[in-house]
């Protein structure tokens, strides 16, 4: 079985709307099809489920704003799920981690942001299973088939997340710093 993992609820509704599917509580279950074979289950998340950790996970002293402890450069950036969206995290991990679950579909939005989205909950989660990308720009019925049957490989769409990671460290080495240096 496979698992697809979409960037927010109403993109996984549409992501299984041309298969024989149910919805449940936290995921929608797609049946035995031509394009599943052995079935799938589509998950998602509700845009960033992961930011970036606060200067005092690095280092205590970045916790208060003292111009003396600028710049504030940790050596390397965690992550950390967002508060209040644990549950979404926990139920992408949880399928993540079944036996059933043989290969991830990252089906985010086709771009930097979607693809960190996702990206970064499989980083977090452990995720050891191959990946496949479902990369397209519409939703109709017959895109969304259409992708499904041309998925791209995993490695492909990876400078995409770097890209993102890349402005997403420097937003927040310009931000940390500049506001406590300004306040």
């Amino acid at each position: 079985m496979r698992l697809i993992i979409a960037e927010k609820p109403s993109q996984a509704q549409k992501l299984a709307a041309p298969y024989p599917s149910k919805k449940k509580k936290d995921e929608i279950e797609i049946a035995s099809c031509a394009r599943f074979p052995e079935g799938a289950i589509v998950v998602w998340a509700v845009g960033h489920l992961c930011e970036l950790q606060e200067p005092s996970h690095y280092k205590p002293e970045w916790k208060s704003w003292k111009y003396e402890s600028l710049p504030i450069v940790p050596d390397r950036f965690d992550y950390r799920i967002s508060k209040g969206k644990s549950k979404p995290f926990q139920t992408i991990k949880k399928w993540l981690h079944d036996r059933s679950i043989t290969d991830v579909i990252i089906a985010s939005d086709a771009e930097r942001e979607g693809e960190a989205i996702v990206r970064l909950i499989l980083r977090l989660a452990g995720n050891q299973k191959p990946l496949s990308r479902l990369w397209i720009s519409s939703l109709t019925e017959q895109a969304v088939d259409r992708g499904f049957a041309a998925l791209l490989p995993g490695d492909q769409t990876v400078p995409y997340y770097h890209e993102a990671m890349s402005r997403a460290c420097a937003d927040w080495l310009v931000g940390m710093n500049a506001s406590r240096a300004y306040t």
